[in-house]
């Protein structure tokens, strides 16, 4: 027995695999071209690595692999990880990914141990072309409690036992076993048996994969490349492979396991201190991991990134990742968003998760008190700091240092953190805004007992490395605590004596006024170019879309001038204020600051909006303290909030606005909310700033800018200086007309959607300023998404406040996400259930709404197959159309899939041609209603045994001999019904005819093509042509062409090729028939039954309309077998009958059979009354004469 270590496959528990124990049951089998049922496989090398398995319990084998019976359990196919945590893989050897599928023996289930037995048996081997037989494969026995893993050969039905065998726990690493076949040389039947025993309890799974025989010069040796003694010429590893590094040094090992989306993950090893890449890697390089030796004392941090925000595990596979050190875990996961991240082997103060302790004096009880002094010794050093009492402190290196420092500190889990250059992100920070110039200091309340984080640093090295901190307590917060009072002060920890007042107080604070910094913003305007990746960014209004945006950045300072701060407090305390229901999932503040950029007319242009991450004070004015920080968020009185230029989202995007000159806007709480103590701004008319800009664009298209001088305030329509009031989209000012509100009820809501779609389907809808939501100059389902996704978002939002902070519902907006591509295909066509199904490819998004064409059918009904949104998605299309339209009218969307899945199922009402096809997509939109691209792959399938034919006919009733055409009155008058007629008229259909339905769109068309009427087509036996086989409904032209339902195809009728005759009957003209037969196929195949050249069954079959002119007799009201204008069942009297019976002057309109020249009405007597033709067509003079059908 050998094995050697290989890449590794880890465990993850997943409950949701189900568990049962085989009994004497063998697998089913599928046998492969080049595999038939007992012939030995004689070409070499084969390998066997279960691909075309079919995942269950146990699943489908291939190749002529079975489970043998008789023993005790079952090998099953498996993927993406055995139920049981600890033991088995969660990915194949062969691709080391979820994807991939193995064969395991589960010893999960009751009864499955201890000591329990599966044997797969594999096909059988011809040795006799080979010369040196080698067996190889791999296997995985991870567990505690692991039992046996045992090869048997079956030799020409000679069983040998315990070749090779393994046992006990063999760690989570895929393993290679092997044996040499030659003792077996030469024999022409040879089965391998793998036989699994069950150890003494759950933790015993056994894993096989990659089973190879073939000819092999052994050469043993260690085969993994990143081994010490790795030997490129070795086939087989002996179990010499070293990992050892030179003195000095030790090794790290990276092993990754990637779920369905390898090609998202990537991940680093660096040098913490210098930053340098020691080893990375992607879906090429490194794909799963490496080993590498480093030196004893470097820092290292490993991180790992997913370019989609989900992580490895557990959405799309289980995968996972693991990294050690000298073989001992440092690091293990892969249920993380976008990144994580892990430091090791680094000194004390090097990360937040290797923070340095801090001593801390007593506190005492005397204030202020100098807890801690301390000097760093790197650049950027952290140490951890657990304030003893809830109060005001005071961290500094003012007067203690003179280069430029900088502090930071953090109340959250080191694993969350994004830290940054400047002071983004920090529960408390300063960097030159704390009033100690370039020396940093923070003036924070903050908790007892709660660790912060401390991080404390300078400017590009200005310290080298050293620089002195004092933390001081300056003792509780003392306030008035009685929250009835209006100079109620959220922070105290200690009440005051006497101090709170009572409102109606003259007394009181006025309250809280906030201001944007009009200079900063305009001093700090740059432009500059970003490339977007992040999907969150135009979902929150940060850009317009992604790839390479160019955007024009400056600095936010939020100012507050008042005489009392505006507190915002925290999001578990204060959730009226904050929002986590975004792309992100952080809590925002609802109203930091709004970005608008006007044009000359007064039009907003959405190009921005910030997000309040964090509001905090940056820094006071003389005779303030700042106070709040990330965890407890507000702005004191006398001090400001800062988002510098630099960051993300602080700009406005300029990439699709044209050159011309603009006004931006600024503003902050422009909704006018009071603060979480319900405090209202005592002034909201300088929530705003502006600058004027003049916007230019070269002859590549790269915009500039310059800032225009002396402009004058911005005033809405209705003449207020910023204000709210804005033209709406039919032009009114402060008008009550919303984009996208087609009920007109002056609400964007369900209705609106809904009425899109139905609207699309019946092509009654052209775009508008008011409903062309993308302002693509076309109505489709992107516009219904974007009111979709507007409605149901300002909804969420609005569950927890009153206030809409963001724009959802401002249009036009939505983009083409260049990253994302949707791919549809057909299959499982069924002409007998009629049915054809739509698969769909989404491997990076999801998808909210579709709209696609079809060909070749006309559409009955359509259901959803996607099986998260059973119950979310409306199926949309028209009766005898083409189009379908699938939409979720709620918060839900299908999700990804990196291989084609069913999305829905079509119920066609008939097929128009030889083959169903997608002719074409509209739009696809992901979850955030963004149009995506799509493609069509496998879009047509071909119909079984159909034929074509496209046949021509004249009625007698509505022919005209001037014009050489037929009226089409029926048409025209609106008379002519959608569905066919005949089934209701006791016609009988075959072979998949009946209940076609005909798009309302052809009945607009005029001229030549214009429809008269549906006839009856029949495909007849030749030998017994009384044998109708296949039948349609049709339609008939003015020109006499016959056509399909869509109004423009040959006629498909569900029958083989072949010979045929074709009959064509119509409900109130009497039916011919070819007097021959008529080769019929895939192509179409003329018959014209107009003229003379095309001879018709019987005797007197069609009526001469003209010189050279034949048509069908028209008049058979009774629907029988002949015309009668006198006597029993003839004819006349049901044209009587219809107009009333006594007054033969009535006339009647509609669609009737006794509406003989389908003028769409029924007249008696008079000029163009449907009585005289009967006559005319049984000659005349004789009323009893008769006109039989030649039909058999």
């Amino acid at each position: 027995m050998r094995w050697i270590h290989h890449s590794p496959i880890l465990r993850r528990s997943n409950p949701g695999k189900s568990m049962r124990i085989r009994r004497l049951a063998t697998a089913t089998l599928l046998v492969s071209a080049g595999y038939a049922s007992g012939q030995c496989i004689s070409t070499f090398p084969s390998n066997e690595a279960f691909t075309g398995a079919t995942v269950g319990t146990p699943g489908t084998l291939v190749n002529n692999w079975s489970n043998l019976a008789g023993d005790d359990l079952e090998w099953w196919v498996d993927a993406n990880g055995t139920p049981t945590a600890n033991t088995g893989p969660i990915g194949d050897h062969t691709t080391l990914n979820t994807v991939g599928k193995y064969m395991y023996v589960s010893a999960a289930a009751a009864g499955a141990t201890p000591g329990r037995t599966a044997i797969l048996q594999s096909p059988c081997y011809d040795l006799s072309t080979i010369t040196t037989p080698y067996l190889t494969f791999w296997y995985h026995m991870d567990g505690s409690q692991q039992g046996t893993l045992a090869v048997d050969l079956n030799v020409n039905g000679t069983i040998v036992s315990n070749v090779w065998s393994v046992s006990g726990a063999q760690g989570h690493r895929w393993k290679q076993g092997w044996l040499n076949l030659a003792p077996y040389l030469g024999q022409a039947n040879l089965r391998i048996r793998f036989r699994a025993v069950t150890g003494t309890g759950a933790l015993s799974d056994i894993g096989l994969d990659d089973v190879f025989v073939g000819s092999l010069n052994a050469n043993m040796g260690c085969t993994e490349p990143t081994a010490a003694n790795y030997s490129s010429t070795a086939n087989l590893n002996d179990g010499s492979c070293s990992y050892a590094c030179s003195g000095g040094q030790q090794r790290v090992r990276v092993e990754i396991i990637h779920d369905q989306y390898p090609s998202e993950t990537s991940w680093t090893l660096k040098n913490g201190s210098t930053g340098a890449t020691l080893a990375s890697g992607n879906n090429t390089t490194n794909r799963n991991g490496t080993t590498l030796c480093v030196a004893n004392d470097v820092c290292l941090v490993f991180k790992i990134s997913d370019s989609y925000g989900d992580g490895i595990c557990c959405n799309y596979g289980n995968g996972e990742y693991r990294v050690y050190l000298n073989e001992n875990l440092v690091s293990q996961g892969g249920n993380f968003s976008s990144s994580e991240e892990t430091v090791f082997n680094c000194p004390p103060g090097f990360s937040c998760a290797t923070p340095r302790p801090l001593s801390l004096a007593p506190v005492g009880q005397t204030y202020p008190v100098t807890l801690a002094t301390f000097t760093t010794t790197r650049v950027e050093e952290w140490y951890d700091f657990t304030p003893p009492l809830s109060g005001s402190y005071t961290i500094s290196t003012c007067n203690t240092n003179t280069c430029d420092t900088r502090l930071w500190l953090y109340d959250m889990s080191c694993s969350v953190l994004n830290l940054s250059d400047g002071i983004e992100g920090a529960t408390f920070g300063d960097d030159n805004d704390g009033g100690c110039g370039l020396q940093a200091v923070v003036n924070a309340n903050m908790p007892g007992g709660v660790v912060h984080h401390l991080r404390v640093g300078d400017n590009a090295g200005a310290c080298n490395g050293a620089v002195t901190v004092t933390i001081t307590y300056n003792g509780p917060v003392v306030g008035c605590m009685n929250s009835q009072s209006c100079n109620f002060s959220p922070l105290a920890t200690v009440p005051c004596t006497d101090c709170c007042i009572a409102f109606g107080d003259p007394s009181c604070p006025d309250g809280p006024d906030l201001t944007i910094n009009a200079p900063t913003m305009q001093s700090s305007m740059t432009l500059s170019t970003v490339n977007i990746t992040d999907a969150c960014a135009p979902v929150e209004g940060c850009t317009g879309g992604l790839g390479q945006r160019y955007v024009i950045r400056f600095t936010t300072r939020i100012e507050n001038n008042g005489t009392t701060d505006y507190h915002i407090g925290s999001p578990s305390a204060q959730p009226q204020m904050f929002s986590t229901n975004n792309c992100h999932g952080h809590a925002h503040y609802r109203g930091y600051a709004d970005y608008i950029l006007f044009d000359q007319a007064g039009n907003a242009i959405p190009v921005g909006f910030k997000n309040g991450f964090c509001v905090m004070d940056i820094g006071c004015y003389p005779g303030s303290t700042t106070q709040y920080g990330c965890s407890n968020m507000g702005i004191s009185k006398g001090c400001y909030d800062v988002y510098s230029s630099g960051t993300t989202c602080n700009w406005i995007d300029v990439t699709d606005v044209p050159a011309g000159t603009y006004t931006l806007v600024l503003r902050t709480n422009w909704q006018r909310a009071p603060d979480a103590l319900g405090r209202h701004e005592r002034d909201y008319s300088n929530n705003f700033a502006q600058v004027c800009i003049n916007l230019t664009r070269n002859a590549q298209n790269v915009p500039s800018f310059s800032i225009v001088s002396n402009c004058a305030p911005y005033v809405d329509c209705l003449g207020q200086a910023y204000g709210d009031a804005r033209y709406d989209c039919t032009g009114v000012c402060a008008g009550p007309v919303k984009r996208g509100d087609l009920t007109s009820d002056f609400v964007q809501n369900a209705a609106d959607a809904v009425t899109y779609i139905s609207s699309i389907l019946g092509d009654d809808i052209t775009p508008t300023n008011c409903n062309d939501l993308n302002a693509d100059g076309a109505i489709t389902v992107s516009d219904a998404g974007l009111m979709v996704n507007c409605y149901t978002q300002r909804d969420i939002h609005n569950a927890q406040t009153v206030i809409d902070y963001h724009p959802w519902c401002e249009f036009p907006r939505g983009y083409l996400s260049t990253p994302d591509t949707v791919t549809l295909s057909l299959a499982n066509l069924d002409p007998v259930n009629k049915t054809v199904d739509v698969y769909m490819r989404n491997p990076t998004c999801r998808v909210l709404g579709y709209e696609f064409s079809l060909g070749g059918l006309t559409i009955q009904s359509v259901t959803n197959l996607v099986p998260n949104l059973v119950g979310h998605i409306s199926m949309n299309s028209s009766l005898g159309g083409t189009k379908v339209i699938g939409l979720s009218y709620v918060d839900s969307s299908a999700v990804r899939n990196l291989t084609a899945m069913p999305l829905c199922r079509i119920n066609y009402l008939s097929l128009t041609g030889g083959a169903v096809c997608i002719a074409s997509i509209t739009d696809i939109v992901n979850q955030d209603a963004n149009d995506v691209v799509t493609r069509i792959s496998g879009g047509c399938l071909a119909v079984p045994n159909t034929v074509t034919l496209s046949a021509k006919v004249w009625l007698d009733g509505p022919y005209h001999a001037v014009t050489g055409l037929m009226r089409d009155d029926l048409r025209a008058t609106s008379r002519l019904p959608l569905s066919e007629p005949y089934a209701a008229m006791g016609f009988t259909h075959a072979s998949g005819g009946g209940g076609e339905q005909m798009n309302p769109a052809v009945l607009t068309v005029t001229g030549s093509d214009a429809i008269v009427d549906w006839v009856f087509l029949e495909l007849r036996s030749t030998a017994a042509p009384f044998n109708v086989l296949a039948t349609r409904s049709a339609l008939l032209q003015r020109d006499g062409d016959i056509v399909s339902t869509d109004g423009i195809s040959p006629v498909t009728f569900q029958a083989a090729p072949g010979s045929y005759r074709i009959a064509v009957r119509h409900r109130n003209h009497l039916g011919i028939m070819t007097n021959t037969s008529v080769a019929l196929g895939s192509s179409s195949t003329v018959v014209d039954l107009r003229t003379a050249a095309t001879a018709c069954y019987g005797t007197n079959a069609r009526k001469t309309l003209a010189t050279g002119v034949l048509g069908m007799w028209a008049g058979n009201t009774v629907g029988d077998d002949r015309l009668l204008y006198a006597g029993a069942n003839n004819d006349r009297d049901p044209i009587l009958v219809v107009i009333g019976g006594i007054t033969p002057t009535s006339v009647i309109a509609g669609y009737y059979r006794e509406d003989v020249n389908l003028s769409g009405d029924v007249q008696y007597t008079g000029a163009g009354n449907d009585r005289d033709l009967i006559l005319q067509n049984i000659g005349g003079a004789i009323p009893t004469n008769s006109v039989i059908q030649q039909l058999p």
